[in-house]
């Protein structure tokens, strides 16, 4: 189970726009998209180019399989007025889009945050600017090449018998229900890691350790790694209470059809509740 868009690079061609061009554009946290609900797609070059500023430079963003995907360049102000169909969106739009366009906006995403978390160099102060060879920033001053970060991080699906596990964060406004998750440190297996964030967040041993698949999680920048591990038993739910609200045990009636499997988690808790797990 690898959920991801396998024809989305990040290696800049030196291209220019064409009418059929994606324009991603973030502003405030929200992304642009045209029209709504299941129409809602991102906005093509043709829809936007009207609007843009006088002296607009694109910045080539991203491809999706031959389609080039531009944006407002990272490091230059920018801000323009929309109109239909036109419409900034909150960037959690894309856990309720199909899921080749939701990826293709978290993934987007991901690039985007992490040219506006990098303009100076950290070992001379210098500014950074983007490589026009490959995916990269390097520094005017001492030449330093800074690529995007990724974080590796594990998600694992706890079962005993017919109950799973699912836990609601402590810190998220995401509210739900959802698995135990978190990030690998330095030193560490995947494996590991799975079984540090258990014993650290509820206090639980595992056994028979499965690794399921993955996914770019643009949204925070991370690789899911995904795990399925049946609890050892006979040990109670102990909450580490500054990253956890609550933990408890579910059975497969008690869970609700998941729609949206925008997220590996939703995935691996739709495949319990449907017996695929």
């Amino acid at each position: 189970m690898i959920l991801g868009e396998p024809d989305f690079s990040v290696q800049p061609l030196g291209i220019a726009p064409h009418p059929e061009s994606l324009f991603c554009c973030f502003q405030d946290g929200r992304v642009l998209l045209a029209g709504e609900g299941e129409a809602a797609a991102l906005p093509t070059w043709t829809q936007v180019q009207a609007l843009l500023p006088e002296g607009f430079i694109p910045f080539e963003l991203a491809h999706a399989g031959a389609t080039a995907v531009f944006s407002p360049h990272p490091f230059l102000p920018f801000e323009f007025t929309v109109s239909d169909p036109l419409c900034f969106h909150d960037l959690s739009v894309f856990r309720t889009l199909p899921y080749a366009l939701g990826g293709r906006i978290a993934s987007c995403w991901h690039l985007w945050s992490w040219y506006q978390r990098n303009r100076y160099c950290g070992c001379c102060g210098g500014r950074l600017a983007p490589a026009r060879d490959e995916r990269a920033l390097r520094c005017e001053r001492c030449g330093q090449t800074l690529y995007p970060a990724i974080a590796p991080a594990v998600i694992v699906a706890i079962t005993d018998g017919d109950r799973i596990l699912l836990a609601r964060n402590a810190r998220s406004s995401f509210r739900h229900y959802a698995l135990i998750s978190g990030y690998v440190e330095v030193g560490e297996t995947l494996e590991h890691a799975v079984r540090r964030e258990v014993k650290e967040e509820v206090g639980l041993s595992l056994r028979s350790l499965r690794y399921l698949g993955n996914q770019p999680w643009g949204v925070s920048g991370s690789q899911m790694f995904a795990f399925h591990a049946e609890a050892t038993g006979g040990e109670s739910i102990v909450l580490q209470r500054s990253e956890l609200a609550d933990a408890r045990w579910f059975s497969r009636s008690e869970l609700e059809p998941r729609k949206h499997t925008a997220s590996i988690a939703f995935e691996l808790i739709e495949r319990f509740r449907t017996g695929r797990l």
